[in-house]
């Protein structure tokens, strides 16, 4: 009898440990094509709209799709418990049902989360009345995205939403958005007058913006099994930088990489051809490829002139994802034979 307490004894605690590896294992990466999502927001105001229409249309070929909220959606209030049937909610219902429809080939889920101009009010107003500025011709309200205490804010946000997601087995990935202003590119700050004058009055300036980005890994901290994007550019503070500080930027890569692991996936929003990639991106783009996949890129245009170009430099840069603009025209316009190829293409990527 002894003994055989023993064995089921034994047999739990095997268990037990099963199901906590289980649970600390990092979600499979999104492989191929990914649909880029909503983006007219950004240039025509209003909430982003999650559709699956382009998907539908071009069925069983994406791996992946980026869905998109915002902060003043998902907390309108500060301490405010994260809405039921939110944007994001009602997008994970889109995604099951066109996986259920599609299961030879379903799609997961990257999360992007906008701060920046798309900031709740009160968060936007921590430190000082929100900062008024112009950018692309559009007038926009930020917040002191680079202050420690509007920082807390935006931690406490992810760490209630990663209690809440990060369980999804659909959200395979999630962009680390800590410091972004006005494009979901944290590394990204604005070199216009109508920008770095109204922010640096309201006390912006190079050290704490790098500290931020330096503390983006600890905001995701409660993600503890989706893989974070980090999103990178060579740093400019303000005009006239020429190449930026690409050397701060692989420095954080490279702390992702040491931090998380597998999980930390780097990404660049200026896929583009040899001929046409912009210079400072070289450097940035070279340390990416030395640390190796999982490494994800967005096209810098929406319909690039020479799709297959663009597509084969993300290949021969070891990707094992690429977003297409699914707004403005973008991969709606493609034959599904490329794209199909494209994502063949991609797919053969494997993590060493």
């Amino acid at each position: 009898m002894t003994r055989v307490c023993c064995v089921l004894a034994s047999a739990l605690f095997f268990t037990t440990i099963v199901s906590a590896a289980e649970e600390q294992r990092p979600k499979p990466p999104i492989r191929g094509l990914v649909s880029m999502g909503a983006f007219k927001f950004v240039g025509s105001g209003g909430d982003p709209v999650n559709t699956l229409e382009p998907l539908n249309a071009k069925a069983g070929i994406f791996g992946g799709l980026v869905v998109i909220s915002t902060w003043r959606q998902l907390e309108p209030e500060r301490g405010a418990a994260i809405p039921e049937h939110n944007p994001i909610d009602q997008a994970l219902a889109q995604v099951r049902e066109y996986n259920e429809r599609n299961p030879q080939k379903p799609i997961a889920v990257r999360l992007r989360v906008w701060a920046g101009f798309e900031a709740p009010e009160w968060a936007k107003a921590i430190g000082g009345p929100p900062i008024r500025i112009e950018h692309n011709s559009k007038h926009r309200t930020l917040g002191r995205f680079w202050s420690p205490e509007y920082r807390q804010a935006w931690r406490e946000f992810q760490h209630k939403l990663a209690a809440k997601y990060d369980s999804f087995p659909l959200i395979r990935e999630v962009s680390m958005l800590s410091c972004m202003s006005l494009t979901a590119e944290p590394f990204y700050s604005p070199s216009e007058a109508s920008v770095q004058e109204p922010i640096r009055a309201a006390g912006f300036s190079e050290v704490p913006y790098k500290q931020c980005l330096r503390n983006g890994i600890e905001d995701y901290s409660e993600w503890k099994r989706s893989r974070i994007v980090l999103s990178v550019n060579p740093l400019r503070t303000g005009p006239n930088q020429g190449m930026g500080d690409a050397a701060f930027t692989e420095q954080v890569m490279r702390e992702c990489r040491r931090t998380l692991g597998v999980r930390c996936v780097l990404d660049n929003h200026d896929l583009d051809t040899d001929r046409k990639l912009a210079r400072p991106l070289v450097p940035i783009y070279a340390e990416m490829k030395r640390l190796g996949p999982e490494i994800v890129f967005q096209t810098a245009q929406e319909t690039p002139p020479d799709f297959d170009a663009v597509i084969r430099k993300g290949v021969s840069m070891r990707a094992t994802a690429i977003e297409l603009w699914q707004d403005y025209k973008g991969f709606p316009l493609e034959s599904d034979a490329n794209l199909r190829r494209w994502a063949a293409m991609i797919e053969a990527n494997r993590t060493p």
